[in-house]
């Protein structure tokens, strides 16, 4: 198999996400560090509009949106299994709570704290892609919402009393995705961005207050940086230039499904980024959908989506 390739920066918080799978599975990986802001040019050609971070490649199949990326990690070792059979719906309702609530509510209290070091330009970067990250929104935003985390963080602390993780005794998606947050608020952020600044004392102190909370988060950060190595950006275009997609068979459309392999769509986040990567549908199923698509730097791609989260326009 191709190798796994992910491209992410240091300091986003769904790269973490994936970060923790890729440990807790022991899957050897490729590490491709983008720009945080626009324009990514080495991305682009990859995956189109679409610019959020991470994006995971295996040969010309890219994969976009962690929900995404995590399933497809899964079938490409099972074991240890992060999608839990007899738990799958309560994983996956976490999983949503943690990627859109928990995230929401977690991020302006760490921005405004991460502001004096923050690279100059990256809110009106960010505002581009959604209104709620303007400098000024975020000031004011920032006290309501770590109101708010104090009470989701108490959810978790009353959820992990008497479990090692969230669902009982083995690591989850669940847990890879509330973990991605706290990280947010606890980590160093300054060797993040390239300044010497410790991580924020005000904000940590909130998951030292909840001790089953901290040994939980100590507990996944245990599982070290996993099995990693850098790679370059031309480096991964060579292997997408030089390769075919793959992940392409299977499942086509279900009966009821106005969309058919062939059709031509648009694909655009429904909740910030106002980006479209379009392409020519490939395969469907109920939670996924890939399309084919072509960029002259790197030939023929198979991008892949889930379906929650994301608007699909026939063309």
């Amino acid at each position: 198999m191709a190798e796994i390739i992910l491209h992410h920066y240091p300091l986003s918080l769904f790269a973490e996400k994936i970060r923790r799978i890729f440990a807790y599975k022991r899957i050897a990986w490729r590490s491709v560090e983008q720009p945080m802001m626009a324009p990514k040019p080495d991305l682009t050609p990859l995956t189109g509009g679409y610019r959020r971070i991470p994006v995971l490649q295996i040969g010309a199949d890219v994969y976009c949106d962690t929900a995404c990326i995590a399933r497809r990690l899964e079938q490409l070792q099972p074991e240890p299994a992060c999608l839990p059979a007899d738990q799958a719906g309560l994983a996956a309702l976490i999983e949503d709570w943690a990627d859109h609530r928990f995230m929401s509510q977690v991020v302006p209290p760490v921005v405004v704290e991460l502001l004096p070091v923050l690279p100059p330009g990256i809110l009106i970067d960010r505002a581009a892609m959604s209104p709620a990250m303007n400098e000024d929104v975020l000031r004011r935003a920032a006290p309501h919402a770590l109101g708010q985390v104090r009470l989701s963080l108490d959810r978790l602390e009353s959820q992990l009393r008497g479990r090692p993780f969230l669902l009982g005794d083995a690591f989850s998606i669940a847990d890879a995705a509330c973990f991605h947050p706290v990280w947010f608020l606890t980590k160093s952020v300054g060797k993040s961005v390239g300044k010497s600044v410790g991580m924020s004392a005000r904000l940590s102190a909130e998951i030292e207050a909840r001790p089953a909370l901290a040994a939980w988060f100590a507990r996944v950060e245990g599982f070290g940086p996993g099995d990693v190595r850098p790679m370059t950006a031309a480096e991964a275009l060579a292997i997408a230039r030089a390769s075919e997609p793959a992940d392409v068979a299977g499942e086509e459309s279900a009966a009821g499904e106005e969309l058919r392999p062939g059709d031509a769509v648009t694909i655009t986040a429904d909740d910030y980024g106002p980006e479209e990567s379009r392409g020519v549908v490939a395969r469907l199923s109920a939670t996924e959908i890939t399309v084919r698509r072509r960029d002259p730097a790197v030939g023929e791609i198979a991008l892949h989506f889930p379906r929650a989260g994301y608007r699909i326009r026939k063309q």
